[in-house]
């Protein structure tokens, strides 16, 4: 079955690359030329540098070798790599890729030595990858090798994501994936929904993570807390570490090792807490637990209190990966649909929407806000009023409609103000994909979708108000 998800998600991946093919031009993109990626063995003289915006485009394969000094915009068939060995894999700005196969390179050489869970050791690192601003990836593999660094945010949406170890994520991490491998450092949170997710040895959490995956196997420190979510199988080892609490919102089974300064709070059918001469538990704070099973809890692992609570079932928490495809697929066709029917019977009142600024962007999310509580207003004096119900519920249909159509046009109105170029569409593509990212993400992605629903509501209505007699 998984093998359809997977499938299913290299089929829509394929569609979106094929896309950004079809609706491109050739008056549309600036092209940086490239030739396909280097081998380690192969040298160069020198790297260039270019200090503008760089764009990639109509190629299979492309080697970023150069120093960017700006964003980089990259669309590729078949892979596109970062090349630090000539000095160059530095972007100074943020970078934009859709590929099929997305590799941040480094150039380190691995001792003979192993640590205690098999994995070689870094002995030297010949040269990294360095990206100083954020990096939004849409592909169906994305790794970011050991020692690379990305200073700002990482998002990610991609079939199979691998952190390898030593590699430095400076922001947060917003992922969504059918398989993960986390083995870098975060200085700040990560956002996962994956299928498995696997935390590794070398893993370091500088603030918190927020879990929703089928299976999870967890190890490597988190600074803070850890709110975790899995479909079936949860395992944290001995070398999990929570400097403060521990919340298991819902699990199938929940095979407990490892250290927590912290309370813990574990919901789930079945709950075991490993301790024995291979693996160690210790919560330092208090135990919350509710679980369908007996749970046996060794002495001396838990320091505060220990209370059992009744298990409660959170179908809705759990994690189909196949859903999240077809929601994406679903989102893709919706916004193209409304925006392509926008362009072709109403480009002169698209074109009248407000540009986006940070002072358009607070009245617009102001009138989005109002516009709630005065439809909510108006419905209920017009239904009192015994004669104005049909015009209560026009009143209603209407602002339904602008709801339908306000996000789709917000999001074009983003691409309209973008200033790199490309074809409209492609952009349009890579934001959409990029929202949707966001909106998949636990606890944050429902605020921003909110917030962003309000402004562009506001938007539609802010053109209607102030248009031209």
């Amino acid at each position: 079955m998984f093998k359809f998800k997977k499938f299913f998600l290299c089929l829509v991946l394929a569609m979106v690359l094929l896309s950004s093919a079809v609706f491109a031009t050739d008056e549309s993109v600036m092209l940086l030329t490239s030739p396909a990626p280097e081998s380690s063995d192969t040298k160069a003289e020198k790297y260039q540098t270019i200090d503008e915006d760089a764009y990639v485009y109509n190629t299979e394969t492309f080697s970023l070798s150069d120093v960017v000094n700006g964003n980089v915009f990259a669309s590729t068939s078949t892979k596109f790599v970062t090349n630090p060995r000539i000095g160059g894999g530095v972007i100074s700005g943020d970078l934009f890729v859709l590929s099929n196969d997305v590799v941040i390179e480094s150039d380190v050489v691995y001792s003979n030595e192993k640590d205690k869970k098999g994995n070689y050791m870094i002995a030297s690192t010949n040269s990294k990858s360095v990206i100083y601003g954020n990096v939004y990836v849409l592909a169906n593999s994305f790794t970011l090798q050991a020692e690379s660094e990305i200073h700002g945010d990482l998002y990610v949406l991609a079939s199979n994501v691998n952190i390898e170890q030593n590699s430095v994520i400076e922001g947060n991490i917003f992922l969504s994936s059918s398989n993960v491998t986390l083995n870098g450092q975060v200085k700040g949170s990560v956002y996962a929904t994956a299928q498995d997710f696997n935390m590794n040895y070398y893993s370091y959490i500088e603030r918190d993570l927020y879990l929703n995956a089928n299976k999870a196997t967890l190890s490597g420190f988190v600074y803070r807390n850890a709110f975790v979510t899995a479909g079936e199988d949860l395992t944290t080892d001995t070398d999990f570490k929570v400097n403060q609490n521990l919340t298991v919102n819902d699990a199938d089974q929940f095979t407990f090792s490892g250290n927590v300064n912290g309370n813990v709070t574990v919901n789930a059918k079945k709950f075991n807490l490993k301790n024995d001469n291979d693996a160690v538990c210790a919560i330092h704070g208090d135990l919350k637990y509710g679980t369908k099973t007996d749970v046996t809890v060794p002495d001396k692992v838990v320091t505060g209190k220990v209370e059992v609570t009744d298990f409660v079932e959170h179908n809705e928490n759990k994690v189909t990966f196949s859903k999240l495809v077809i929601g994406l697929f679903t989102l893709l066709v919706y916004v193209f649909a409304v925006v392509f029917l926008a362009k072709r019977y109403a480009s002169n009142a698209i074109e009248k929407l407000p540009s986006i600024t940070v002072s358009h962007t607070l009245i617009n999310l102001g009138i989005g806000l109002a516009s709630f509580f005065v439809i909510f207003i108006l419905f209920v004096l017009l239904c009192m009023s015994g004669i104005g119900v049909s015009l209560a519920f026009a009143f209603v249909a209407v602002f339904l409609f602008v709801c339908a159509i306000a996000l789709p046009l917000f999001l074009n109105n983003v691409v309209n103000t973008l200033k790199f170029k490309a074809n409209p569409y492609v952009k349009l593509l890579a934001v959409t994909g990029i929202l949707y990212l966001i909106s998949i993400i636990p606890v944050l992605g429902s605020a921003v979708m909110f917030i962003i629903m309000l402004v562009s509501i506001g938007e539609v209505l802010f053109t209607v108000l102030n248009r031209k007699k």
